[in-house]
């Protein structure tokens, strides 16, 4: 494994991808590294610079967001290294870093900066591959999505440890609350360094917010 501070995921296979969010100086060129269930490569390829996330959909489709040090947006891989999505073009409001990226299914959700609209992508919907909702929530560096209802995590300041709620409707991200995420024993939750993608993955997020015995 060449990967310096690397992002990993797990791919349906039992293999796993590892990935250094560089490709400069110490990385290299082909950063982005394919494992069998035994540990063997059995491929490698480059993505581009600056990773600020990367995530395997159940199918094994590699997503992969970017930040503004390579402003290139929101891609979509197979394990077989071949493009199958980009962002290029679609028309998404003001991506020029993807602060947040989740999966679930097959279907990816972003907020990016700097307009930071809700993004649904479902690349094997061909009729519309994107839909976009306006959201008022600014900085959120994680998203999670379950039929009408949606959470983001993270802000600017003092809001690093905030967890909004919302409901969607047509064209929009409707906020519904408000709170802070903690620990089970009360403490703040652990705060997401710019660059670093969530560990809380997928749909499912099981938080206290505000008071004791209220959980969303």
């Amino acid at each position: 494994m060449r990967a310096r501070w690397p992002y990993l995921d797990r791919l349906p296979d039992s293999g796993f991808v590892v990935a250094a969010s560089r490709t400069r100086r110490y990385e290299d060129a082909d950063q982005v590294q394919i494992f069998d269930a035994l540990g063997r490569e059995t491929s490698s390829f480059s993505v581009g610079d600056a990773i600020e996330h990367l995530l395997v959909d159940e199918a094994g489709h590699i997503w992969v967001g970017h930040f503004d040090e390579n402003p290139d947006g929101i891609h979509r891989w197979s394990a077989t290294v071949r493009h199958t999505w980009t962002s290029d073009g679609v028309p998404i409001p003001g991506l020029f870093d993807c602060y947040a990226l989740n999966v679930s299914g097959t279907v990816a959700w972003a907020c990016p900066y700097t307009d930071f609209p809700l993004v649904e992508i479902r690349p094997d919907r061909p009729e519309r591959p994107v839909r976009v909702w306006t959201n008022r929530v600014r900085g959120a560096r994680a998203v999670a999505v379950h039929g009408e209802r949606v959470a983001f995590y993270g802000g600017y300041g003092k809001e690093q440890d905030r967890l909004a709620h919302g409901e969607l409707t047509d064209t929009s991200v409707e906020p519904t609350g408000v709170g802070v995420l903690t620990l089970p024993d009360g403490q703040p939750g652990r705060r997401i360094p710019n660059g670093h993608r969530d560990p809380r993955r997928r749909r499912h997020r099981h938080n206290r917010v505000g008071r004791p015995g209220r959980a969303s």
